[in-house]
C-alpha cells in the first residue's frame, strides 16, 4: 500500500474531467458540471444525483447538476474559487476510487491551462503555484466525508493535447492538427511526430457558448420569447425548438445555419492565423466536437473524431502520461 497518487484534471467552463491510475493499472475516470454555487444551508441527503456539497476553508459550495447554467464561469483565466474547488473535487472522487487512499495522500497533478497562458511561462508559474497552495495540507470535505491531501507537485500543461501521448504509437510519424472545441474557447494545436509546435498553438473565443447566445438570440428575436441559459442549452442539445408544444421547422432552419456557421467561423480562424490542412492528420475533441461533428465533416470528411466515451477525456489521459513519465513513475499497463 503506498499514499503517493498521480492525478490529472482537466476542468472546463462546462465539465471537470480526472483520471487516476490505480494499483491494478486500471485507470479510472470522473466527470461533473463546473456548475460552482457558494450557498449553506443545504442537507446531503436531499442532493439529487451528480451534485455535491463542498466545504472549503469555511465556505460551502454545490457544484454539479443542481446549479443553473447561470452559475457556469466565463472567466478568460481559470485561476478562480470555482477551478480550484472544481480541481480539489475531482482529487477526492478519484482518491475514492483507489482503495490504497488514506489521510494525508501525497498528490502529483497535472492540470490543463489555456494554450495563450500556457505560452507565458511567468502566467504558467503562477497557476500551478495557485492550485498548489505552497504545499499545504488541503482540507476538504465533500458530502459530510472529510479528505486531506498534500500537492506535491502541479504542472500545468496545455489543452488541446488530444490524444496524441495515450495514442503515442498511432502519432509518432505523423504530423496532426488538434481542434478542442470548449464551452468559452476553441483550442488548435499541431503536433509533429509528438513535439508540439509552439507557433502553431491558437486559442479563439469561438467555444460553444458563442453559438448557444447567438441561438438564443436569434430564436428570441424571431419568437419574441425570451430565452434562460438552461433552456439554451437544452436548445442546442435537442437541435430543435419547441414553442407552445410544437416544434417550429423555422426555428430548426435557423439552428441548423447557426451551426454551420460557427463552424465556418472556426475554419476562418484557423486560416487566418496560417494553420495549414496540408498533409496533416485532422483530430476533434472536446464536448463541442461532438455538437458540431456533422458540419465538420462536410469541410474534412477524412477528419478523426474520438469516440464519444472518450473525446472529453482525452486530453486528460495524455495529461496522466506525461505526468508520469516525467517523474519516472509510470506503471506498466
Amino acid at each position: 500500500m503506498h499514499n503517493k497518487f498521480f492525478i490529472a484534471v482537466d476542468t472546463g467552463k462546462s465539465y471537470t474531467k480526472g483520471v487516476i491510475r490505480t494499483e491494478n493499472r486500471l485507470i479510472e475516470r470522473v466527470k461533473f458540471r463546473t456548475k460552482v454555487m457558494e450557498a449553506s444551508g443545504f442537507d446531503n441527503d436531499i442532493l439529487m444525483k451528480n451534485t455535491n456539497v463542498i466545504e472549503y476553508e469555511g465556505k460551502k459550495f454545490l457544484i454539479g447538476d443542481l446549479v443553473s447554467e447561470d452559475y457556469v464561469s466565463f472567466d478568460l483565466t481559470k485561476q478562480t474559487t470555482e477551478h480550484l474547488i472544481s480541481i480539489y473535487l475531482a482529487i477526492t472522487k478519484l482518491l475514492e476510487r483507489s482503495q490504497d487512499y488514506t489521510a494525508m495522500a501525497k498528490i502529483y497533478l497535472a492540470v490543463n491551462i489555456p494554450i495563450n497562458l500556457y505560452k507565458n511561462e511567468q502566467k504558467r508559474r503562477e497557476y500551478e503555484a495557485f492550485i498548489q497552495q505552497n504545499g499545504k495540507v488541503i482540507g476538504i470535505e465533500v458530502n459530510g466525508k472529510p479528505f486531506s491531501f498534500t500537492l506535491e507537485k502541479v504542472i500545468a500543461l496545455p489543452e488541446a493535447l488530444g490524444p496524441i501521448y495515450y495514442q503515442r504509437n498511432d502519432f509518432r510519424q505523423k504530423r496532426a492538427l488538434i481542434f478542442d472545441i470548449g464551452s468559452l474557447n476553441t483550442s488548435v494545436l499541431e503536433c509533429n511526430r509528438l513535439i508540439p509546435n509552439f507557433d502553431r498553438m491558437l486559442v479563439s473565443n469561438l467555444g460553444i457558448n458563442i453559438l448557444r447566445s447567438s441561438i438564443a438570440e436569434q430564436l428570441s428575436s424571431r419568437y419574441a420569447i425570451s430565452f434562460t441559459s438552461d433552456d439554451a442549452e437544452q436548445i442546442i442539445r435537442d437541435k430543435r425548438i419547441i414553442v407552445d408544444g410544437n416544434e417550429q421547422e423555422e426555428g430548426n432552419e435557423i439552428i441548423k445555419s447557426a451551426f454551420e456557421q460557427h463552424v465556418k467561423q472556426i475554419i476562418n480562424y484557423a486560416k487566418s492565423r496560417k494553420i495549414s490542412f496540408a498533409n496533416t492528420e485532422l483530430i476533434f475533441i472536446g464536448g463541442g466536437s461532438i455538437l458540431l461533428k456533422e458540419q465538420f465533416l462536410k469541410h474534412f470528411p477524412n477528419a478523426t473524431f474520438t469516440p464519444q466515451e472518450d473525446t472529453q477525456f482525452s486530453t486528460t489521459l495524455s495529461f496522466l502520461i506525461i505526468l508520469e513519465a516525467k517523474y519516472n513513475e509510470q506503471r506498466k499497463a
